[in-house]
């Protein structure tokens, strides 16, 4: 039975609650960097008390300065039922409102997170994309590649020739890091990430793809590409396999390509066995 309830930013005095909570997750992420959460400027974790039981937490991260992406949401079993997770997401959308420099409002929850899609289907939170994560881990089990290797582009004009067009189409998905995709906006795209970020254009002109460093435990060649053919086009696995050699000489050997995918390009896999996948995550969310 929950009588009253607070919802506050936590604290450092807060760990020991946070590591007690019964949340059915081994080896929680969050308390493991619980610190870190609740001392940085790019996040913030709320807690939603009953009396001085820690019930209920979530937080959000901030993305260039202007994307609030929800997340980190877990509850203690022992309270289920409540309405108590929608209540501190709610509570926190309202804090990104009224925070000026934030202009987008929105969430990644896995396919199969029941939970959490329920509370943001109770808070109206539009959806946007699902994505497959896939990384390859094992090239031999694709076919022999195709094709010349793309051109790489090495200037800043010749990038944006390419990013220009995008960042005001808002319509366009752009996995900034793994799990992180966002509605494309100019602040995505600052001259000091394009000249860290590996260009690579087709023959024909018609198409582009990037390859930039990431990592999320394991260590990626994170890859865009914003058409359904990336299988299909020549030379461009050619391409990628060649930059993940010059990636691997920099980060180390553990290294691997990796896609996140729309439902359309993830079909046309041509062996799914090279490639390792987690469920799928839908992307949630709005401009203010």
């Amino acid at each position: 039975m929950i009588d009253t309830i607070q919802i506050r930013p936590l604290t450092i005095n807060d760990e020991e609650k946070i590591a007690n909570m019964q949340t059915g997750i081994e080896d929680d992420y969050v308390v493991r960097i619980f610190e870190r959460l609740i001392t940085s400027k790019e996040h913030a974790l709320y807690g939603l008390f009953s009396d001085d039981q820690l019930v209920s937490v979530a937080g959000y991260s901030v993305f260039k300065g202007q994307y609030g992406m929800l997340g980190r949401l877990r509850s203690d079993q022992r309270y289920l039922g409540n309405g108590l997770a929608t209540t501190i997401i709610e509570y926190i959308i309202e804090q990104l409102k009224q925070d000026d420099q934030i202009k987008w409002v929105g969430a990644n929850t896995q396919l199969h997170n029941f939970p959490a899609l329920r509370v943001l289907e109770k808070l109206q939170l539009p959806r946007l994309e699902l994505l497959h994560p896939a990384v390859l881990v094992d090239q031999s089990k694709m076919p022999e590649p195709t094709g010349d290797v793309w051109t790489k582009l090495e200037t800043l004009e010749e990038k944006r020739k390419w990013i220009d067009p995008l960042q005001d189409d808002d319509s366009v998905i752009f996995p900034l890091e793994a799990y992180y995709p966002f509605p494309t906006s100019p602040e995505l795209f600052k001259d000091e990430d394009l000249e860290k970020w590996s260009f690579f254009e087709n023959e024909a002109q018609d198409r582009f793809a990037i390859v930039k460093f990431d990592q999320k435990r394991d260590q990626y060649a994170h890859v865009v590409y914003l058409w359904d053919d990336l299988f299909e086009q020549p030379g461009l696995m050619k391409t990628l396999y060649d930059e993940l050699e010059e990636f691997k000489k920099q980060y180390g050997d553990e290294t691997y390509i990796r896609f996140d995918l729309p439902d359309e390009t993830r079909n046309k896999i041509p062996n799914d066995d090279a490639f390792k996948f987690q469920d799928p995550w839908i992307l949630h969310g709005y401009w203010k």
